[in-house]
């Protein structure tokens, strides 16, 4: 037992006498977890969510339609059968313009296999608009809903085919109802603002476009987009009120949050609305049962019927063909009424009027492949980049090699140089490679791909200037391994690739925005999973650029120092 204690006493001495190796048994995991408690010591915030409500008379003069279908020709027969008249129009420009002027009372446009729209104009009695919509959509695969001819034009050409139609929002049937709910009105911006407390912060859009650039931009996580005649919908019994919803779903985490966010919002609008409704139908079913007022028709009541004919059967039980008769009515009474009861508390349970169709900010739905890819690329590009920039450095201290260079005219900047060179060159042809195989073999989305290659050129810099800095900090390669390590990790955490920065508290946003990483994963998610351009991204790269001169320039000094 002595030896074994002797043996423990010694190998404690070991680790004590280490110091780099006692930070990373004994202090590093404690800053691991003050890391990642910081970032999650405030509560929950609301998930922002943008509003555009288009069930609103003042949202725009011409409510747009699109509606996909593999027939569109059809459908157009059909709005031309049960119109009044109709003719054929030139181009957008004039369809809108007598729309306005009140020339035609409904506009259309066919197109079939991504062809140039084929207009016509047609003159519709307002008593059939109605049902004619109804008709329309029940043949049609689907339903979605623009504020302007521009945004409905770019939705049907990505689609491919089916049938566009227009009319002017003060024929649009129940445009800007409201619901009586809680002892006042409620349209359906209303409605979404009584509900959304401590669920989302919603921002009003006057426009799909302007709420789509700050969905892109990070601003807001969701938006909601509630069609012309949201309300009304809620209201009848037969409709469902199709919500569309559209989600950046470039962050996994963030995007769960948002979806979660916005099915709790609908969900407390559905189940209130849920109960008013058959709050009021169950009403007039007991009505039916017990007699009263039913929607302004008294009626006498099943109940009442019931007990007469009871009655009756009573006064005749000398006559056994009609008590057996009466029996008969009684009992089919017994069964209507149990059937209403049974309704009313299945309509309690069931009515459900509100569904969503969630999309991504991308254009189409993205897979988790998708959205790992970027953090992937992000995550390779640290790791490499830090070790490769620290082990070229130490391994010229290891093999002498930096004292032989002081014999030449060469500055600590051309050393530092010369590793920065060939490390980029390393960490871009890695990266670069992981990003052909994810999107040829693995079939992961990107939406531009040469702005991904640029990316990780201008990320590589940062990534390698870190590694510099830690060099001369570190005497052999198994210190700087060590030290890439203990500085990588928490890197990871504060860069929004596991917990997104928007859950974080203020100051570990602060903390993260001193971080290329974060920089680089934003930019690599907006080319690949957003869709933006140079001028989204652009800002991430000058920071990137930013970093990928100061670290080089500080490890160049440090290096100066050490030599000196």
């Amino acid at each position: 037992m002595k030896g074994w204690r002797t043996l423990v006493s010694k190998d404690w001495k070991l680790i004590h006498r280490n110091r780099l190796l006692l930070a990373v048994l004994v202090i590093y995991p404690f800053l691991i977890m003050g890391v990642i408690g910081a970032s999650f010591q405030e509560g929950g915030r609301p998930v922002p969510l943008g509003l555009v409500d288009l069930d609103r008379p003042e949202m725009a003069e011409v409510v747009w339609w699109v509606l996909p279908s593999v027939n569109p020709a059809a459908l157009e027969r059909y709005v031309r059968r049960e119109a009044d008249g109709s003719r054929t129009l030139d181009s957008a420009e004039q369809a809108l313009e007598e729309l306005k002027s009140g020339e035609v009372d409904l506009v259309t446009a066919v197109v079939e296999d991504g062809s140039d729209p084929r207009w016509s104009g047609h003159r519709v009695d307002a008593g059939v608009l109605e049902w004619m919509m109804d008709e329309l959509e029940a043949e049609a695969d689907g339903v979605r809903f623009r504020a302007s001819v521009e945004e409905a034009l770019v939705e049907m050409r990505s689609l491919g085919e089916g049938l566009l139609a227009g009319l002017p929002s003060t024929a649009y049937p129940y445009l800007g109802q409201a619901l009586w709910m809680e002892g006042r009105p409620l349209d359906s911006a209303g409605l979404m603002r009584e509900y959304s407390r401590d669920v989302v912060e919603v921002t009003d859009y006057p426009d799909r476009e302007k709420a789509m650039r700050d969905l892109r931009e990070g601003r807001i996580d969701a938006l909601l987009v509630l069609p012309p005649g949201f309300v009304r919908r809620l209201k009848t019994l037969d409709k469902v009120a199709e919500v569309e919803v559209v989600i950046d779903q470039s962050s996994l985490v963030k995007a769960e949050f948002a979806e979660t966010a916005v099915r709790g919002l609908l969900s407390q609008v559905s189940e209130r609305v849920v109960e008013e409704k058959m709050r009021a139908v169950v009403a007039g079913l007991r009505v039916l049962v017990e007699g009263g007022d039913f929607f302004g028709t008294q009626v006498v009541g099943l109940s009442r019927i019931r007990d007469d004919l009871v009655r009756i059967r009573e006064r005749v039980a000398d006559n056994p063909e009609l008590s057996e008769r009466l029996e008969e009515g009684i009992d089919l009474a017994d069964t209507v009424i149990e059937d209403i009861e049974e309704a009313a508390d299945y309509l309690k349970g069931t009515a459900l009027p509100v569904e969503l169709e969630i999309s991504s900010v991308a254009g189409r739905p993205l897979a988790a492949k998708d959205a790992v890819v970027p953090s992937l690329i992000a995550l390779s590009m640290l790791w490499t980049g830090v070790l490769c920039g620290a082990i070229l450095m130490v391994l010229e201290d290891e093999e002498g090699m930096r004292i032989r260079l002081r014999l030449t005219d060469m500055g600590p900047l051309a050393l530092v140089g010369s590793k920065l060179i060939l490390a980029a060159g390393i960490v871009f042809v890695q990266s670069a490679v992981m990003l052909v195989i994810a999107v040829a073999i693995f079939r992961a989305f990107a939406s531009n791909f040469f702005l991904a290659l640029a990316t990780i050129a201008v990320s590589s810099l940062s990534c390698i200037g870190i590694g510099l800095v830690l060099a001369a900090f570190a005497r052999q390669v198994a210190g700087a391994v060590i030290l890439g390590l203990l500085v990588s990790l928490p890197l990871i955490f504060l860069t929004g690739i596991i917990f997104p920065l928007e859950l974080m508290p203020s100051f570990m946003r602060g903390l993260a925005r001193a971080v290329p990483l974060t920089y680089a994963v934003e930019a690599l998610s907006g080319v690949m999973l957003r869709g933006e351009g140079v001028a989204g991204v652009v800002s991430d790269w000058l920071a990137l650029l930013g970093f990928g001169l100061f670290f080089p320039v500080l490890g160049s000094v440090l290096v100066r120092r050490r030599a000196g």
